[in-house]
C-alpha cells in the first residue's frame, strides 16, 4: 500500500478512534461505555490490516481474543458485532475518503478498497468467532 495513505491515517488516530467511539456510543446503547483509551490501539491496529501494512495474522488474533473476552463478560454477541461493524464502518469510511483524496478513483483506490473490506469482514468475524466459541454458541455456517 501507498505509504502517503498509512501516514495520512495514522496522523488521524486519534480523530479517527474518537468518531469510532462517538458512533458506537449513539448506534449501540449496550456499548455506550466504550472510550477512546480503550480502543485506541484495537483501531490502529484494525486500520494497519485494512491497508495491508501489518501481518494480520497477529491482529486478527488480537480481535479473537477481544471477542472472547467480551463473551467471558456475559456481553450479547448480537450487540458486540453490531458495535465491531460500526467501528468497523467508521474506518472504512474513513480509508475510503482519505485513499479519495490522496489517489482519486483508479486502480489504487480500488485496490485499497478491496483490501480495506476484506480486512474487516476478517476482523468482525474474528472477533465475533472469539466471542462465540468462548460463550459455546454453535453458529451453522459461521
Amino acid at each position: 500500500m501507498q505509504p502517503d495513505l498509512e501516514r495520512f491515517l495514522t496522523d488521524r488516530l486519534d480523530e479517527i478512534t474518537a468518531e469510532v467511539v462517538r458512533e458506537i456510543n449513539v448506534r449501540v446503547p449496550a456499548y455506550a461505555h466504550v472510550r477512546a483509551g480503550a480502543v485506541g490501539t484495537l483501531v490502529r491496529d484494525a486500520v494497519s490490516a485494512y491497508l495491508g501494512a501489518r501481518d494480520k495474522t497477529a491482529v486478527l488474533d488480537a480481535f479473537r481474543v477481544l471477542g472472547a473476552g467480551e463473551a467471558r463478560a456475559g456481553h450479547d454477541v448480537r450487540h458486540f458485532e453490531t458495535a465491531m461493524r460500526t467501528g468497523a464502518r467508521v474506518i472504512v469510511r474513513r480509508t475510503a475518503n482519505a485513499a479519495a483524496h490522496l489517489y482519486p478513483p483508479t486502480a489504487e483506490y480500488i485496490t485499497v478498497m478491496e483490501t480495506a473490506f476484506s480486512a474487516e469482514d476478517e476482523l468482525v468475524k474474528a472477533a465475533v468467532d472469539g466471542a462465540r466459541t468462548t460463550a459455546g454458541i454453535t453458529v451453522k455456517g459461521a
